[in-house]
């Protein structure tokens, strides 16, 4: 499967093999894809700040797939790397060590057709059940399987990603427990920022990225805690008055 940056409609790209996994090949290594996608949208290889709907549509179908937390914001922005989250996206590959007569890399994890060849074209081309190929070509490999990782140009996608994740309905829930006052929400991740609402004690909010800040003493669980928790509405609230079932992380970092 190789792996190439994607800008608007065409580019050049050179990656590293997916390995393990059924008709996997050792020591893969397709280079010089050159990578047509037909209907991209979208602001290419620069970097995106908002939610845009090739994003959510990856975050569905990636968190379908079993991605969780911060893997599953690296899902979608290795797929925006790979392929915009294009379903019809081709990469066509020379001759290469076990595929003498070329490859192509398929749908919007671009998953090769020589090295994966039990992933049928009816599922390389549906976006869900490319994810779910993809997921399990990761739990293989890690995400070392795709060149637009390890070069690190995945990176450009993270905020737009983060931002589809939270759009789709990402995140985890915790409840609200300070015992009974409302608890403060800061416009970021401390209490030096500014005091923008509160939310009542016992309500479910929906945590979409967690951030370390000031340090809190919680008199409620009775530990010190210095993660703060960005909601659903855009503000921050301090984890150690909001029950996730856990002291430590639950969510992307933001």
């Amino acid at each position: 499967m190789t792996r190439g940056l994607i800008a608007l409609v065409v580019v050049l790209g050179i990656g590293p093999a997916t390995t393990g996994g059924p008709a996997a090949a050792a020591g893969h290594d397709p280079r010089d894809a050159r990578i047509s996608v037909v209907g991209a949208t979208g602001s290419g290889a620069g970097v995106a700040t908002q939610a845009t709907a090739r994003s959510v549509r990856c975050a569905e179908a990636a968190r379908a797939a079993g991605w969780t937390g911060e893997n599953l914001v690296i899902s979608v922005a290795v797929a925006l790397a790979e392929s915009q989250c294009v379903a019809g996206a081709q990469g066509n590959n020379g001759p290469t060590s076990g595929c003498p007569n070329g490859s192509l890399d398929r749908g919007a994890w671009q998953i090769n057709n020589c090295y994966h060849s039990w992933v049928t074209d009816a599922c390389a081309y549906d976006v869900s059940c490319n994810a779910r190929a993809a997921h399990d070509i990761w739990g293989w490999s890690g995400w070392s399987a795709w060149a637009t990782y390890t070069n690190g140009s995945y990176r450009n996608y993270l905020t737009e990603a983060r931002d589809g994740v939270a759009e789709a309905g990402g995140g985890v829930h915790g409840t609200v427990n300070t015992g009974g006052d409302p608890l403060n929400v800061r416009s970021g991740p401390g209490t030096s920022y500014a005091l923008v609402g509160t939310v009542a004690h016992g309500t479910t909010v929906r945590i979409i990225c967690q951030s370390r800040g000031t340090r809190v003493w919680s008199d409620v669980y009775q530990y010190w805690t210095d993660i703060w928790d960005k909601i659903s509405d855009g503000g921050f609230v301090s984890d150690g008055f909001v029950h996730t079932g856990s002291s430590g992380t639950v969510a992307p970092g933001c």
